[in-house]
Parts: C-alpha cells; structure tokens; sequence
C-alpha cells in the first residue's frame, strides 16, 4: 500500500526540482515533530535520489535547560542511527552581529547564518527546513495582517537558492499522524504554546476561529494563495528587474542614480518594486521599505518640482536631483547632533535633525498590533523601561546591553560591528531611560528591556519618516 505523507513529499521534491540526484544535503533539525519526520522521510528517500545526509541543529538557549536538552536528543538521536551531525550553541559573538528585530526574528536570522556556515563547510548542496502546509497559512496570515503586498502573501517558498522545504504541501495533522504510525520521536517546545509571539496567536487562536466560523479548509486555501502570489511575484520581479536597468543612470556601492522621466511612466506597482528593490540593495538585504516610506520616496518621482529629501531609519536618503533619483546611504546623513527631548509616550516625538518621527503606545500583553515587529519597531517592558524616556544622540562612553549579549558593550563598538560609518553614528537617534540605553533606533534594543513571557504591558515604539 502506497505511503501518503511520503508520496506527497516525492511529489513536492520532484514537482519544484528541490533534488535531482547525489545531492549533499544538511537537515535542520529542531527537535519538533516536524523536522524529525521531515528526517526519517529524507532517510527513507536517500537511495531513490541517492544523497547523503547531515543533521545541523543550533541551540538557541532561550529556554534554558529545556533546550539544553532538546540539543542532546537531537545529539543522541543522530548518533543512534550514525547521522553525520552539527550542534552549536547560539552565545555571545553569534548574537553580536544581529541588529534589531524581535525575539523570534533575531533567533530566526541567527538559525539562517548557522544552517549556512554548516552547509558551507560540509559542501552541501542543499539546506532542507521542515516548514509545512500550516506554517504556509500562518505566514500568509501574519503578513497580510502586517499590511504586505504580493510577496508577503506568496509566504514561504518552496525552494529559495539551496534552501529546499519538503514537507511545504503536508498539513501538520498528517505529519503530527505519520510520527505516531512511524514511532518518531520528537521533543514539544514549550514556547510553541505561549501567546507572547504573535506566530502562536495566529496559529492558537486566529485560524482555528477562521476554520470553525469560515472555512473549515482555511489551511488549504491560504497555502493556494501563497502558490498563486509567489508565482506572480515572480513574474513581477522580473519585469522591475528589466525596467531598472533601463532607467537606471549610474550605480555604486552606496548610491542609485535613476532617470525620473521614463521612471515615472511606469505603473505604479514596478516603481514601488523598484524602490523597494534599490532599498533592500543598498542595506545589503536588511529590512525593506515600509509601504508609506516607499510611497514617500514615490512622491518625489510623481510630483513635479519636489523638493527636500525623504530619509528612512537604517540610513537611506532619497531625493530629486538634475532629473534623477538619488537614493543613498549614509551620505548627508550627519546633519547635526541630535538634541535631548521627552520621548512622547503615547504620542509622537519629531527629531528634526535626521527627519525621523518616533510614535509609541502602551499595548496590553496580545494586542494584535504587536504582529509588527522589525528593525524600525522595537517592542519593550513597558513597567521596565517605564514612561520618563527621553531621545538623544550618541553621547561619549554610552554603553549597553546588545539583546542576546550577556554584558555591557560600548556604544562605540557596537556602531563599529555593524558597520555604521563615523560621520552617521551622531545621527542613529537612542530612546534612554535616566542613564540606561533603551533601544539604539534601527538596530537593536537593551537586553534588559526586552519583552519576555512575564510581560504584562508592552511599549511599542515606531520609526517613521517625517511626514508619514
């Protein structure tokens, strides 16, 4: 009798070309249900696509023993059945470099990092992550809640450069059925069933009320979704692609120069892509534009005579110059120390100097407006860090504790581990508290005032460009 789960998972390798024979493949392995079957699945398809495996795991250490023990199951698991396997702990250099971004965004990128130092090093040709049918849907959700456009709601991809995702066309019911059948082993992540993350409010309480009140196949039909939007995402990219190069005038490490007249007979969906794609260039695939900073930045090409600049937090600057626009970074950023003042709360405080708006609010513990959460966000204890913060510029001998680092580290360091030039680092606004550095806006906040599975009130704190 033919085995569904592992006939769907042929299918899906062979439908999106994820192997095509003797392949080196590393396995992310978290421990979970899904990435423990996702690896007897693997094992069980080694001799018909004849590929060797490799196990990776990277211990997070975010909830203590638990997951110290969660990496020796793996360990032991791997080494009972003589799986090749890496296991690394996530510490102090390995949070460093990582700037801003929530919990699960800051342990997300790290995994990434380590998945591909692994796959380097053992010369792998493809790196496999169990995400599956149920994530495709919570993904989508969360994005669409977020406010994304057609990338956004074409969720994750099946196949991304070596980066292949198996079980994608599985719903988790299946796979959690096949491990019983099978007699998987796996370990629960507690963190899974916490409603501090917005992942787990989609996937808890959201879907399941989508299901019983709308469409009971609401799993299904949201992963069809994000089928027919990676697709034409695709399509889309590809023509702004082909549109950049003919307007695009000059181009350097640090500077995009493109041709307003034929850029603006463009419709309005390939310049805003093309926007995007120029921002998402210059900072080197850190966070993408905000939908009003795009639109801002918009306004420069279809207003005839516009004048000023539009700036974004991580460093771009936009204007129109000579016929053109000039997107950069870091250049004419350091227009002036910023000064001390109140930190509105709630409210918005305006920072004339760089041209940045900070709004904040006190959410309760779940609001939905926590789903929105990156670089130009920071989400904080509100009880912790309190309502007396004031903006500031850097200041000679600042000092804070890096989220995820487990000592104080000089202001001045850090700005010089992530690559901040000299003449910008007056200009990256902080949200203090007395003396202590709450969030260095655009980058990172302070360990101390993260939000944690106690928090009971959350401050949310947003960068906007002047004007939005």
């Amino acid at each position: 009798m033919r085995d569904g789960l592992l006939y769907r998972v042929q299918e899906t390798i062979d439908r999106h070309r994820m192997l095509t024979g003797g392949e080196m493949i590393v396995v992310a392995v978290s421990g979970g249900v899904d990435s423990m079957v996702m690896l007897h699945l693997l094992l069980r398809l080694r001799t018909r696509y004849s590929t060797s495996l490799h196990v990776a795991h990277l211990n997070h250490g975010l909830r203590g023993a638990e997951s110290t023990e969660t990496a020796d199951f793996v360990r032991t698991h791997c080494e009972a059945h003589e799986i090749p396997v890496t296991v690394t702990s996530a510490e102090g250099r390995m949070w460093q470099d990582r700037m801003g971004g929530s919990v699960q965004a800051v342990a997300r990128d790290l995994r990434y990092r380590f998945l591909e130092q692994v796959a380097d090093e053992q010369k792998a040709d493809r790196i496999a992550l169990g995400h599956h049918r149920d994530d495709q849907a919570e993904t989508v959700l969360m994005n669409l809640l977020r406010g994304s456009g057609i990338r956004g709601l074409g969720g994750i991809p099946p196949v991304r450069d070596r980066i292949i995702r198996p079980l994608i066309d599985c719903a988790r019911e299946e796979i959690e059925r096949y491990a019983r059948k099978e007699g998987i082993p796996y370990v629960e992540d507690s963190s899974n069933r916490t409603l501090v993350y917005s992942r787990n409010r989609i996937r808890l309480t959201l879907l399941p009320e989508l299901a019983k009140r709308f469409n009971p196949r609401v799993g299904h039909a949201l992963a069809n979704a994000a089928a027919i939007s990676e697709a034409e995402d695709g399509l889309l990219n590809g023509m702004a692609e082909k549109e950049l190069r003919a307007v695009l005038v000059s181009q350097s490490r640090e500077t995009f120069v493109l041709a307003i007249a034929p850029l603006a007979t463009l419709p309005s969906a390939l310049r805003w892509r093309m926007i995007r794609r120029v921002a998402e260039e210059l900072r080197k695939g850190r966070s993408g534009l905000t939908f009003q900073q795009t639109l801002a930045i918009d306004r420069l090409v279809m207003t005839r005579g516009a004048q000023g600049a539009v700036y974004a937090p991580g460093g771009l600057r936009a204007q129109r110059a000579d016929g053109c626009l000039v997107l950069s970074l870091g250049e004419g950023l350091a227009r002036g120390r910023i000064s001390s003042s109140p930190l509105a709360v709630p409210g918005v405080t305006v920072i004339p100097e760089v041209a940045v708006n900070l709004r904040s609010e006190i959410l309760q513990q779940g609001a939905v407006e926590q789903l929105v959460s990156d670089a130009s966000t920071a989400l904080l204890d509100a009880d912790r860090t309190g309502v007396k913060l004031h903006v500031r510029g850097w200041e000679a001998g600042d000092r804070f504790i890096p989220f995820g680092m487990g000592g104080r580290k000089k202001l001045q360091d850090f700005f010089v581990d992530a690559k901040v030039p000299r003449d910008r680092r007056c200009s990256v606004p902080l949200v203090v508290s007395g003396d202590e550095i709450v969030w260095v806006v655009g980058f990172r906040v302070d360990e101390r005032f993260r939000v944690t599975d106690s928090t009971q009130r959350l401050l949310r704190v947003r960068a906007t460009t002047a004007g939005e």
